[in-house]
């Protein structure tokens, strides 16, 4: 059965039903702009393929920064041609300053955004791109907030302004009312009304009494946003309790007195005769908020343009946006793909010029007499007025969803896609979710480590709100502006930083990085450049350049993977319809399913317009379903909202939650009724039942706040289970023929342990994003519950994908017995005693036992087979040296050096040495004998502790590029009895340099940039290759 809910809908919410119609339109160009979705068919050779080779879809993307417009075509072509080189599939183009911020220094101006000589730039970039394959995004203005110099203030964004006077009961009066505070020398008047004080005081409290003001007034009437890390603000959606002498006025005595005032603002009115009370007199009306263009070059900083109102973005859409399209059409459609717009910093905004008539048309009531309780008075009572703020705040919300509605269809008639960064961080007034429902690509951010600027996790990790909107409103990719940061500079370690707060953001739901920043920078300044102030600067210029293939294509990979198929998540929490709202990061956990189980969060608007009820489950027209809908926390929700949750569960859903407790904003008394009966037709007595559960119709409801209970209650396997003190995380998909996991470890230590998977019948594949390696997992067993649980072997902040395609192989291992000891034994996985680095895999379906611990081995396979084997101990091959260690030159260390020992550069004595950054090779020569590269064993060169960056070369022939923990390669295919070369090429950060360059005169540096982080008391980085080197072998023994 199948049971959608839009005609419902259609009616009470019609801007909504609306949004159904545009976001319909809109997929042929979401299609058109990003290109057929990999199919969702993941044949064998298609996924082997992909994974080592990525596509252009699944290549990291960059922020593209041309800081205060200075570039040069020279530079582009640079840019773009090692972007290409590396393995990027596009670029996110910003025109923007900021160089100069937290005490950074200027950088020299460009041509400004748009101009002839911009325009050229661009038109260069757009054509050098399209040769190379590379797609472009375009941010619409210089830096974010969208506006310009020309943006006047009836053109800007917007706020409400008042003024209050006070008049005693008595005559009549005539009295000039005073201009409300003003903005930009704009004003707009609404309404001048007035009403009787019954308590007769001013704001913000009464002498002698308990009143209390409403409480974060300026939040809840959308006149400020919320802190920087998208705030949880239920709490809007109430008031402190009542108390006595609360209330300022009913509001059926609030007066719309507008007629009596004269242009000038002079007013002439009696109150009505018989009144003892006070009267106070409200002018009220909107000025310029003044929100301005953030971080733009040159001059273009102006007024933000009103986002709550088409007509200004049409404007500034005609002004400077249509000139690059019409001068860029050659490459609209083919490199230039997509339009962005960057995070929203714009502070609150609360009316523009048709904000009572859009009130109106949404709410079904007149916002004005109702104004006084923006002006901090309380009308009727304190629920009231908060109901009135909670209209209002969704009012903003669905007008600012307006805004980026109308910036996709303007887009869509030029076959370009959007991908706007409009969901946060900030704490606006605006639904997050919402704003995404027009996005091609939805977009939110994550940031690196930093001891200086958001250091904790709620502050850092946002990715779980960008894929929500991707799966609700059917979007293949899912991006984030990644590795931002604030007083990181050149100063982070790829293994123990970037990678960890990467896979963070993969487990969050992202499977696109746009990698913030690549700074544009001519060649002629010097290195390491001009920079913006924050972000993880990448590009030509950074020390590990060169050497970055490995890593770019670790991410390429993990993201090829995780744009197959379809999200495997058991719940969709619906978050209610306040505002501001967002999704916070996935260990927030609304829910409460975590952990073993996934989610996903939904908004109001993709509630009503993206699901159908299908077998019991909530899905999506792509096929996302979902086993259980969760009701919002807050236990406030549209009447709408609590009947669609009425069909779902009476179609055979599970629902879960506690009984709400009434409507969102002000609704008639019919409405209330109405909602309330139907809460009680459905919870009843459930929260009084020992087993908090109801059968209702062929669904069930669980009334708890709980929903991993809930699922285990219904019988629902956890989808992930770990082993015993194990630090995991995951994320699933699912395609037509694949089952793909996405595992961390989540420490910096290395973990063996053991996981189930809700997958059975099928066979493990262990895919190594580091280094392409495909092998099917022979430590792994179906458990009693049709699951099947699998040994997994992590390294220090380590990652793996176990991927199941095919039936399980009849060969898996049932016990493992060294020495006599018992090892392993399929049947309680999670007391396994295998050492690390221990595994059994199939490679073209030949066992491999792979161990460095010698010993005896008898190993009993699921087919009743048995296999004895001996290995008898080989050392491991300490390579002490010396060593020669050369360096470039011009850059003040001596041509080479020789090292007994290995130690950070930074201990030499010798200055050029000490402050080096860039890339030195250490040389060594070895022995071996024939002996020692036989009896079968694979053998790795361990270089132990490595800063940061190693390319390992023996006998002259590449072995292989490290960047993370443990710095090891294998290499018997390299070695050869008698000598051998071994060459290892190191790369450090850029502060040290830049530390010794502080104590020098600024004719004696070697370096050039604008960011002044580094000075000469700075400490200094561990760099280059501190050991200890170790040959170390590790048996591969065929188990036929």
């Amino acid at each position: 059965m199948r049971v959608t809910w839009t005609l419902l809908i259609a009616k009470r919410y019609p801007a909504i039903a609306a949004a159904v119609f545009l976001s319909t339109a809109l997929a042929a160009v979401v299609a058109q702009a990003q290109g057929k979705s990999e199919s969702s068919s993941t044949k064998g050779d298609f996924l082997i393929q992909g994974f080592q080779t990525p596509p252009v879809t699944a290549r990291l993307r960059c922020y593209w920064w041309w800081l205060n417009g200075h570039t040069t075509k020279e530079t582009i072509t640079r840019d773009l041609t090692e972007m290409q080189r590396k393995g990027y599939g596009g670029v996110l183009l910003v025109d923007a300053n900021g160089a100069n911020q937290n005490g950074n220094d200027s950088v020299p101006a460009g041509p400004e955004f748009g101009s002839p000589a911009w325009t050229e730039l661009y038109l260069h970039a757009l054509r050098l791109a399209d040769q190379l394959g590379l797609e472009v995004t375009l941010n619409i203005t210089s830096g974010w907030n969208l506006g310009a110099p020309w943006v006047q203030p009836e053109q800007g964004s917007k706020l409400l302004t008042w003024s209050h006077t006070t008049i005693e009961p008595g005559a009549g009066v005539t009295i000039k009312l005073p201009v409300p505070p003003v903005k930009n020398n704009f004003y707009r008047q609404i309404a001048v009304l007035a009403y009787p004080l019954h308590q007769g005081a001013p704001l913000p409290g009464r002498e002698g009494t308990t009143r209390k003001p409403i409480a974060n007034l300026a939040l809840k009437s959308a006149a400020a946003e919320g802190n920087f890390s998208m705030p949880d603000l239920t709490s809007l959606l109430t008031d402190s309790s009542p108390r006595k002498d609360d209330e300022d006025a009913n509001i059926n005595e609030v007066l719309d007195i507008s007629s009596k005032v004269d242009p000038d603002g002079s007013l002439h009115w009696n109150p009505p005769s018989g009144s003892t009370q006070s009267w106070e007199v409200l002018r009220i009306g909107y000025t310029s908020s003044d929100a301005r263009v953030s971080t733009s070059s040159g001059t273009w900083q102006g007024l933000a343009i009103d986002y709550l109102d088409p007509t200004a973005l049409d404007l500034y859409w005609q002004k400077t946006v249509l000139p690059l399209l019409t001068a860029g059409r050659p490459y609209v459609g083919k490199s230039l793909k997509y339009l962005a717009t960057d995070s929203w910093e714009l502070g609150g905004t609360n009316w523009t010029g048709n904000f009572r008539e859009e009130f109106q048309r949404r709410r079904g009531y007149d916002p004005v007499p109702y104004l006084p309780i923006v002006a901090g008075r309380i009308l009727g009572d304190r629920d009231l007025s908060t109901r009135f703020l909670a209209d209002l705040r969704r009012t903003v919300a669905d007008l600012v969803n307006g805004h980026y509605d109308h910036l996709a269809q303007l887009s869509a008639k030029f076959g370009l896609g959007i991908q706007c960064e409009s969901g946060g961080p900030h704490g606006a007034p605006f639904d997050a979710l919402e704003t995404f429902r027009s996005s091609s690509i939805p977009q939110t951010e994550y940031w690196a480590m930093s001891p200086e600027h958001r250091s904790a996790d709620t502050d850092r990790f946002f990715a779980k709100e960008a894929s929500s909107a991707a799966h609700i409103y059917g979007r293949p990719l899912a991006a984030a502006e990644g590795m931002t940061s604030i007083g990181n500079h050149w100063n982070e370690s790829l293994g123990m930083n970037l990678k960890p707060s990467y896979d963070q953001a993969l487990t969050e739901g992202m499977n696109r990085l746009v990698w913030h920043e690549f700074t544009s920078s001519p060649p002629e300044l010097g290195l390491p450049g001009q920079e913006y102030f924050a972000g993880t600067h990448l590009n030509p210029n950074v020390t590990w350049w060169r050497d970055a293939d490995a890593f770019f294509l670790y991410l390429n990979r993990a993201q090829f993977l995780l744009q197959m198929g379809e999200p495997v998540n058991d719940v969709l929490y619906y978050y209610g319809d306040n505002v501001p709202n967002f999704v916070r990061l996935k260990r927030d956990d609304p829910a409460k399913v975590l952990p073993g189980y996934d989610y996903d969060v939904t908004s109001t608007d993709a509630l009503l317009h993206r699901f159908v009820i299908a077998s019991g489950a909530i899905q999506t027209p792509e096929d996302i379903h979902y086993r259980a809908l969760v009701l919002p926390r807050s236990r406030i929700l549209p009447l709408v909202a609590l009947q669609l949750a009425q069909h779902y569960v009476q179609a055979g859903g599970t629902l879960i939650g506690l009984r709400p407790l009434r409507s969102q904003g002000i609704v008639s008394d019919a409405e209330g009724k109405q909602f309330a009966s139907i809460a009680e037709g459905l919870w009843g007595n459930c929260e009084q039942k020992p087993e908090h559960h109801v059968a209702i119709g062929k669904g069930e409801l669980f009334c708890i706040d709980n929903a991993r209970e809930a699922m285990q209650a219904n019988g629902i396997l956890p989808d992930f289970e770990e082993g015993q003190n194990s630090s995991l995380d995951y994320v699933h998909r699912r395609s037509a023929d694949a089952d793909i996991y996405f595992i961390r470890n989540t420490q910096p230590q290395p973990l063996y342990t053991s996981v189930t998977l809700r997958v059975s019948g099928k066979q493990p594949e262990i895919f190594d994003a580091v280094t392409g390696q495909v092998q099917k997992s022979l430590l792994f067993t179906p458990t009693p519950d049709h699951r099947t649980s699998i040994q997994l072997s992590l390294e220090p902040y380590g990652s793996i994908f176990v991927i199941f395609r095919h039936p399980a192989a009849k060969n898996s291992v049932v016990s493992i017995v060294r020495n006599g000891k018992l090892l392993y034994v399929a049947a309680h996985p999670d007391q396994a005693m295998l050492p690390e680095g221990f595994n059994i895999q199939s490679n073209d379906d030949v066992p491999i036992l792979n161990t460095a611990l010698p010993g005896d081995y008898d190993i009993t396979f699921s087919n009743g087979d048995t296999k004895h084997i001996s290995t008898s101990h080989a050392d491991a091959i300490s390579i002490h040296g010396p060593w020669t260690l050369r360096f470039p030159p011009d850059w003040g260390a001596p041509s080479e050096v020789q090292l007994a020992n290995l130690e950070s550069w930074t201990t030499s004595p010798n200055s050029g040495v000490r402050y080096f950054s860039g890339t030195a090779t250490y040389q060594t020569k070895l022995n071996l004998t024939q002996s020692q590269l036989a009896g079968g064993h694979a053998i790795w060169l361990n270089l132990g502790e490595v800063h940061e960056v190693a390319a390992v070369r023996i006998n002259g022939k590449p072995a292989g590029t490290l960047w993370k923990k443990p710095f090891s390669v294998r290499v018997d295919g390299f070695l050869k009895a008698g000598e051998n070369t071994v060459e290892v090429d190191v790369t450090n950060l850029w502060p040290n340099r830049l530390i010794g360059d502080a104590q020098s005169p600024a004719d004696k540096h070697f370096t050039w940039t604008n960011i002044r982080k580094y000075t000469k008391d700075s400490p200094l980085l561990p760099s280059g290759m501190l050991g200890p080197v170790v040959l170390e072998p590790v048996y591969r023994l065929p188990l036929k």
